[in-house]
């Protein structure tokens, strides 16, 4: 969420969308790995064997469950813009040719405070946006329904939550729904702790996972602390 650029300081967020061009790293994996939620670590290996075209790509998201991005991943990804890592990462490797072309290319790093992602921007004097967290899905198994809301972030835009409501249709492969956005406030999250949060912020379905949900309770005891330092 903070911005580590020379020229500008405070609280930024990014785009929810990350856009066309996006190589998700479940995504990459599907071929060789039937459970990607097993997949550790990210190297030169596995995004040669996946049979992309890196230099296609302006958006690189890696899922939770990655622990690491081993040295040389980032370089073979000439064009990047985006890099959007999960919670469970906690080794990201860079080269000097590395922070070179994320310097050259003024890339977005997200991730969680204090994260690696966190850490390099800084270093490096780039802009770091906190990831969007998913807070919660509740499925109404009666009317064949479910939703979903996620805390969003954008880079110099408010943050807002994001609703997607889904129902199955009246024959297969069919599905209904929409999603709603709400902005927030840029500081909405001041003084809250994820209870008080899943008070005011959600309605009864959604309460007890969002007031147990451990990445926000993360992320607004360290904005928090962070406003307060």
């Amino acid at each position: 969420m903070a911005n580590y650029s020379a020229s500008d300081r405070g609280l930024y967020f990014d785009e929810f969308n990350p856009g066309p061009y996006t190589l998700y790293g479940s995504n990459l994996f599907a071929k060789r790995h039937w459970d990607c939620e097993k997949l550790l670590s990210i190297s030169t290996k596995d995004i040669e064997s996946a049979g992309v075209k890196p230099e296609e790509y302006r958006t690189l998201v890696l899922g939770e469950g990655i622990k690491e991005i081993k040295s040389g991943v980032i370089e073979l990804f000439p064009n990047l813009l985006d890099l959007i890592t999960g919670s469970d990462l906690r080794k990201l490797g860079c080269t000097p040719e590395a922070e070179a072309l994320l310097k050259r290319n003024d890339v977005i790093l997200r991730g969680s405070f204090n994260s690696p992602a966190e850490k390099l921007a800084k270093k490096l004097g780039l802009r770091f946006i906190h990831k969007n967290i998913f807070l919660s899905r509740y499925c109404d198994a009666d009317h064949d329904q479910s939703t979903e809301i996620t805390l969003c972030f954008q880079y110099q835009e408010p943050p807002f939550f994001w609703r997607d409501d889904k129902s199955t249709g009246i024959s297969a492969g069919n599905t209904g729904g929409g999603t709603v956005r709400t902005d927030l406030d840029e500081d909405f999250y001041v003084g809250y702790d994820a209870e008080r949060f899943a008070e005011d912020y959600v309605g009864a379905h959604h309460y007890e996972k969002v007031r147990k949900n451990q990445e926000l309770a993360a992320f607004l005891a360290e904005a928090n602390r962070r406003r307060n330092a």
